[in-house]
């Protein structure tokens, strides 16, 4: 099956949203809903725009740097905004603490990465 140009031109486009609210380390509210084509389940990367970086060897600007706060998945959709929860993981190993446990060694478990120091106004790119 092949992709039409109109198609191929609108994946293309790069989509972005601000964060408009932080509800707390996992949850974020972006500015865009309903109404710019937000679905439960698309993917934003959440980032600032850094400082200007330059070559070393030619001194020319190579442009800002993006840094990356962490990745979330719509949770919710509103008309004109939407709630991301963030999709990263870390992996947590807790020591046993009987004696029946120190048999079957360290506990893991996964747990939810908070976005990094996000702020209002922080950038979410659609991936």
């Amino acid at each position: 099956m092949q992709m039409s140009n109109k198609q191929t031109e609108a994946d293309d486009v790069v989509f972005e949203g601000r964060i408009a609210q932080i509800i707390d380390d996992h949850r974020i509210v972006i500015n865009k809903g309903r109404e710019h084509g937000v679905r439960v389940g698309q993917r934003f990367l959440i980032l600032a725009i850094g400082d200007e970086i330059f070559d070393p060897e030619t001194k020319e600007s190579l442009g800002q740097v993006e840094v990356v706060k962490g990745r979330g998945e719509v949770t919710h959709v509103q008309e004109k905004m939407s709630t991301l929860q963030t999709t990263e993981t870390h992996e947590i190993r807790r020591k046993p603490s009987t004696l029946f446990a120190l048999t079957q060694g360290a506990e893991v478990t996964h747990e939810p990465k908070a976005f990094i120091d996000p702020e209002i106004g922080d950038i979410a790119r659609r991936l």
